[in-house]
């Protein structure tokens, strides 16, 4: 299976990348927006790579990009990483439903967008500083479950690196992880993303809330569905 890995320069996208890499019958194709970008994953990652930016191209150039790769499921993990306004809203937002209209016009049904915890709860984020994020990320989730496609919505909460378990916290535990803002290694997000591409079970038109807890990433998705 052909992935394309929107944002495959972001720190969790990297990651996503180099597991697909080692996974047999799936290959990542990273969607980078520099020319920088290009030479690193074709030179030193070694996988397919396109000059294919979210913000700067169309809909319809990123269907024909799909195409032309051949792609089969898309990961969208792409962020502005809250550099501006403006960026928080042409990639975390605009640029999610982008891909997802491109999805649609190329006819690939699978869709993986790395979200953020709560997105969906304005008192959970209101009144703090992520608050322009949130509402890019709360408009994006709800314009992506409106579509025909089969996407999964993952909503880790605060991002750490380094500390990887292997380990998730069960949904019915998950408000004892808010005093550590329901902490989840890059680690473990891009390993939730490579096992669902593989096995979708239970998966299919969800939200998932992911943060570290004691549960094995697999028995943990085995909770989805049984």
């Amino acid at each position: 299976m052909k992935v394309a890995v929107i944002g495959a320069n972001g720190k969790v996208g990297r990651l996503v990348c180099d597991k697909l890499k080692k996974v047999d019958n799936y290959d990542p194709v990273a969607f980078v927006r520099t020319e920088e970008q290009v030479k690193y994953f074709k030179n030193e990652v070694g996988i397919d790579v396109t000059l294919t930016s979210v913000e700067d191209s169309t809909v319809g150039q990123i269907a024909e990009a799909f195409k032309k790769h051949k792609i089969e499921a898309v990961v969208f993990s792409a962020g502005a990483g809250g550099k501006s306004i403006e960026r928080i809203f042409t990639v975390d937002l605009d640029g999610c439903c982008k891909v997802a209209d491109a999805c649609e016009e190329a006819n690939i049904s699978r869709f993986i967008v790395v979200s953020a915890i709560k997105a969906e709860d304005r008192t959970f984020w209101y009144d703090t500083a992520l608050r322009n994020y949130y509402i890019a990320k709360n408009a994006a989730d709800h314009y992506v479950r409106g579509t025909n496609l089969n996407y999964t919505i993952l909503q880790p909460g605060m991002l750490e690196t380094g500390k990887s378990t292997g380990k998730l916290c069960t949904l019915d535990l998950l408000e004892t992880k808010k005093d550590s803002f329901f902490a989840i290694d890059r680690d473990d997000v891009a390993e939730v993303i490579v096992k669902i591409l593989q096995h979708d079970k239970g998966t299919i038109c969800k939200t998932i809330p992911l943060a570290n807890g004691g549960l094995a990433i697999e028995d943990f998705l085995k909770t989805l569905y049984e």
